[in-house]
């Protein structure tokens, strides 16, 4: 379980191991403070951001393999729940990695090329990877599930940052939100192919792709790094989140419309910020676990679909009492979670390549 989906590809954070600046010096990531990405250097937030995407996505799909319904036994409204963040949250993640990824790549001086190999080896193959998982669970190869969302659209997001600069990057992140709103929209009561999986579906694509570029779009600004940025942010979504209520739109996972992109927008900005502070030493074991994950997502997105395989040829499978549910899939969260770094390593994974020997 040692490959991951998003990650950056620096080992330090500016949170944790950077020393202390100077008395009314800059403030670990803001403006003057060491840039993130540099070599050796691995971003603490960021990491615990995906670890606790990865935990709420376990913990929400669990609950529905266990229970039938998670919306039902877990904090929320009827048709969206806290866990489900994770989705939004996931793929600005990955976009914030991508762009971590293909500019340390750059400064190392690899070729366009060579980027583009990088690129599409760790994002591009999750595309027959999540065939492949649809045809074995459900025999749907051509669902366009998670795994093919995230592929295709880091892909699709990788080569729109190649070709703007990082101002009309942000620019392209709105006007994808907006345009899979209305697409969306646009859909219903379609029955085609793409009507239903691809421009609208579970994860439409218009809008994830928005996702992802929101997450680039941070970091070519820098201000991804930069607290109070973020603490704006954060603010900025919960007033949108609040005026959304008030005109009287219900917070819905489906359709990918304002009640799923304003709650998962703002969501990943409070949990982002929360991730961005010094946590205290009684949550050291938390941030451990998190952290860990976050660099096995992908072995943990896999192993999770074992637990639903299991249920369903033992007949467990949606028929596991509500008040049951939330204990046993937190349990088996935590334990995948804490199980995946003591997994022997493949000699090939996504995010590395082949390995090379010591």
């Amino acid at each position: 379980m040692t490959t991951t989906v998003p990650n950056t590809d620096v080992r330090t954070s500016e949170a944790t191991t950077r020393p202390a600046p100077p008395a009314g010096g800059p403030a670990p990531g803001v403006a003057g403070a060491p840039a993130p990405g540099a070599a050796g250097t691995r971003l603490v937030a960021l990491d615990r951001f995906r670890g606790v995407a990865l935990l709420a996505m376990l913990l929400h799909h669990l609950c529905e393999w266990l229970a039938g319904d998670a919306r039902q036994v877990l904090p929320g409204w009827p048709d969206f729940t806290l866990t489900d963040v994770a989705a939004p949250a996931f793929f600005v993640a990955a976009g914030a990695s991508c762009s971590l990824l293909v500019a340390g790549r750059r400064r190392r001086g690899a070729s366009a090329v060579r980027v583009a190999g990088v690129v599409l080896r760790r994002y591009g193959l999750l595309v027959p990877v999540g065939m492949a998982l649809g045809w074995f669970l459900w025999r749907e190869p051509y669902a366009f599930g998670v795994l093919e969302a995230l592929g295709t659209t880091v892909c699709v997001a990788a080569v729109v940052g190649a070709l703007l600069p990082g101002g009309l990057v942000t620019i392209a992140a709105t006007t994808a939100l907006v345009a899979g709103v209305l697409v969306e929209r646009d859909m219903t009561g379609q029955t085609d192919w793409l009507a239903v999986e691809f421009w609208a579906g579970n994860f439409p694509a218009i809008t994830y792709l928005g996702f992802v570029l929101v997450g680039m779009a941070a970091v070519r600004s820098g201000r991804f790094v930069d607290r109070r940025w973020v603490a704006g942010a954060a603010l900025a979504g919960i007033g949108g989140f609040i005026a959304m209520l008030a005109d009287g739109i219900i917070p819905a996972r489906y359709p990918g419309d304002v009640g799923l992109v304003v709650p998962g927008l703002a969501g990943t900005a409070v949990a982002y910020l929360v991730c961005q502070l010094d946590w205290p030493a009684w949550l050291a074991r938390l941030d451990g676990l998190l952290r860990a994950a976050a660099v096995h997502t992908f072995g943990l997105f896999l192993a999770h679909y074992g637990i639903y395989w299991g249920l369903d040829v033992s007949g467990l499978l949606r028929d596991v009492p509500d008040v049951l549910a939330v204990p046993v899939a937190a349990t088996l969260a935590v334990v995948l979670c804490v199980v995946a770094p003591h997994v022997p390593q493949l000699p090939w994974s996504v995010r590395t390549g082949w390995r090379r020997p010591r």
